[in-house]
């Protein structure tokens, strides 16, 4: 296809505008003519769905003429960013931004900001505390590594996926076996069939997630929040809800610090990234982080809590950077807001338009994402992406989000 000429601006690049990376795509669309690009043949229906492809003025595949015949496609187009539009395309955007000759993320470290044992690994050569780890095909060596913690719990899970796929808290010998089998060969949310299982020792302490924004290695904070998780009967954790910190919260600085340790660390210094840590009593140890933007991002509600949030800041580094060197490296709190999980307890028939009127009903309610129709079959929730959606609540006043939050969990235990 021939590239039109582009009157305005160079075009931008965005690869697997997936999940929030729609929202990226709705933000960048009235500004610039968008190419997409998508890192696999196939994807999940409830990804590939979120993609706006009306939006794109065209799309392409890797998988149709291979990497160098996709790459001439891109480069007559003339582009001026590629930007990964969730979690599928960190290592394709990396590798497309080098070869175009963009801003980007060094593509020789990729895989440490997908691989979640390389990732601890690279952190913990910059001289940042990380938690023990085991990266194992052998169920053997596993049970072994187990029996060494001396009681201790651990967690299983995968080296690549996302959204608490297959992840598993193991107190018993018998819990680590039936993680490591259920993980051990299975396809992940990534697609990928898990090759290893990860075990970490569990963290104890208070988790919390922070969303930023890299340019040229400076790092803009957009969001920090305190997370509160639930376990399912299964053993594994399902995130219930998370509370934005005030910018003034006494754990804040000791947790930007240590992110941005990270971020250098893993070498991100373009785009968006969204990481995940505990504070033990030992201090900040890292979860995880994604080199894209948030998975629960929501754009209007953390405009009327901070007055700015990561989309917006995400465009600007490609856009503006001039723009986003105005603002502050971190964020302020106008209102209190909480995200929360719906969380299913048993099976059954999602019955969306009456929990959005019972949510509307809540008097700090702000929007709600679902991920399920009107009369889908549900299930328990065992994961992020087994809740049927996501809520927002903003207020002045904590007190009333924390009533309707209340409120709210004690109709949801029987409407489903």
């Amino acid at each position: 296809m021939t590239a039109p000429c582009i009157d305005s601006c160079a075009p931008l690049i965005l690869v697997d505008a997936y999940s929030t990376g729609a929202l990226l795509a709705h933000a960048l669309a009235p500004q610039r003519c968008l190419i997409h690009v998508s890192s696999r043949e196939q994807m999940p229906a409830a990804f590939a769905t979120s993609c706006p492809q009306e939006l794109f003025c065209v799309h392409y595949r890797v998988t149709d003429a291979g990497l160098e015949t996709l790459l001439q496609q891109l480069a007559a187009w003339q582009p001026s960013a590629v930007i990964a539009g969730s979690e599928f395309a960190v290592e394709l955007a990396d590798l497309l931004a080098a070869r175009l000759g963009l801003p980007g993320n060094d593509p020789a470290t990729s895989a440490a900001r997908r691989d979640k044992a390389l990732m601890a690994e690279l952190v913990a050569q910059a001289g940042l505390p990380v938690a023990a780890q085991l990266c194992t095909t052998s169920m053997a060596e596993a049970l072994a590594w187990f029996q060494a913690q001396e009681g201790a719990a651990i967690v299983a899970k995968p080296l690549d996926s996302a959204g608490s796929d297959n992840v598993f808290i193991c107190h018993e010998t018998s819990q680590l076996q039936a993680a490591f089998e259920s993980i051990i060969g299975a396809t992940n949310l990534m697609m990928r069939r898990n090759q290893a299982v990860l075990l970490q020792e569990y963290l104890e302490g208070e988790e919390y997630v922070i969303n930023s924004v890299s340019h040229e290695s400076e790092h803009w904070i957009s969001d920090v929040w305190k997370c509160t998780k639930s376990l399912a009967a299964d053993g594994r954790k399902i995130y219930d809800r998370e509370d934005l910190l005030p910018a003034d919260a006494a754990e804040l600085e000791t947790i930007i610090a240590y992110v941005e340790g990270v971020l250098d660390a893993l070498g991100i210094v373009q785009g968006p990234a969204h990481t995940e840590l505990i504070i033990t009593a030992k201090g900040p140890r890292l979860l995880e982080t994604g080199a894209r933007l948030s998975g629960l991002a929501c754009p209007p509600a953390l405009q009327a809590a901070t007055g700015n949030d990561q989309v917006a800041l995400t465009c600007l580094s490609y856009l503006q950077p001039r723009q986003l060197a105005l603002w502050p490296k971190r964020y302020q709190l106008l209102q209190h807001a909480r995200g929360f999980n719906l969380i299913a307890r048993q099976s059954g028939v999602f019955a969306q338009a009456a929990t959005r009127q019972r949510l509307q009903g809540l008097r700090s309610f702000h929007s709600a994402r679902f991920r399920l129709a009107e009369g889908a079959k549900i299930s328990p929730t065992v994961d992020l992406n087994s809740s049927p959606g996501a809520v927002f609540l903003l207020h002045r006043q904590i007190e009333r989000i924390d009533a309707d939050y209340q409120a709210w969990r004690r109709w949801e235990k029987s409407c489903w």
